[in-house]
């Protein structure tokens, strides 16, 4: 019985030790989930823009600059989240549009046209970086009238941008993420495995949004994840603003309630003087 029982115990090891090898070796699996196909364009949508291509490393970023029709208006440096690409971010970028905004969104390396992958968290905080070179350098945009956005994942990829870029005119969060480690504690993953020690894909902008030195706002549906949001903008330093969007969810509050996104969004960017003007 004693052998019986040592041989199960030592099975049971064998096989966890075995699950948590193949977690850390495919996690970048788990959370990166790109297409190669761009579906939508804004032209598709009836807005015109114009295909970017940025060379870094051994391939290169691809994004659309989608100008306001105010050539005077704010820019919006827009990271997507985990899946897809650019193309299905389009009804969202031609919303930013219409409001007022000019937008720049790229892919990520192994996303989309950009090439370079596989897609990773190091690879993503250069990208977003070489995005920024791109709009300061060569598109020649102050500083000051860029917003830095990122939606879901790209929330994380943004903070880490603004933490370096103290001369940028704000932050903007939606369907914001704390880090994996929180989605996979949310998820229940950590009562079985120790995540924390696992994960080195980290995405952790909680533990980074307190180097952010510009003004931050933070959009999220109230279906979504109220409490990632509430967490993430107590560890925010002021000036900070947090806006729950009446019906919105993980990525369509815009959609769903227009009034009060768009309130939140343009009336924060006025206040804290982010403009092209």
């Amino acid at each position: 019985m004693f052998r019986l029982v040592r041989g199960l115990i030592a099975t049971f090891a064998a096989a966890y030790a075995l699950i948590i090898v193949a977690l850390w070796y495919w996690q970048a699996s788990f959370i990166f989930q790109p297409s190669p196909v761009v579906q939508t364009t804004p032209s598709d949508l009836g807005v015109k823009f114009e295909k970017v291509t940025l060379p870094i490393g051994n391939g290169h970023v691809a994004g659309w600059w989608v100008p306001s029709q105010d050539p005077h208006s704010a820019t919006l440096l827009y990271s997507h989240g985990n899946a897809n690409n650019v193309g299905s971010n389009a009804p969202e970028v031609v919303g930013f549009q219409k409001a007022g905004l000019n937008v720049f969104i790229y892919d990520y390396r192994g996303y989309g046209e950009s090439t370079g992958g596989p897609p990773r968290e190091k690879l993503a905080y250069e990208d977003a970086e070489r995005a920024w070179t791109y709009l300061v350098s060569e598109r020649h945009l102050p500083p000051a009238t860029i917003a830095i956005y990122g939606h879901s994942l790209g929330s994380a990829v943004a903070v880490d941008l603004a933490s370096r870029h103290p001369e940028a005119g704000a932050l903007i969060l939606e369907g914001v993420l704390a880090s994996i480690a929180d989605v996979a504690e949310t998820m229940g993953v950590s009562r079985l495995l120790p995540v924390r020690l696992i994960v080195t894909e980290r995405f952790d902008a909680i533990s980074k949004i307190g180097s952010v030195r510009i003004p931050t706002l933070i959009l999220e549906g109230e279906s979504d994840r109220p409490m990632t949001a509430q967490h993430v903008y107590d560890a925010a330093r002021e000036p900070k603003q947090l806006a729950l969007i009446p019906g919105g969810g993980h990525g369509d509050s815009a959609e769903t309630n227009p009034t009060a996104y768009f309130a939140a969004l343009n009336g924060f960017l006025a206040q804290h003087g982010v403009s092209g003007h």
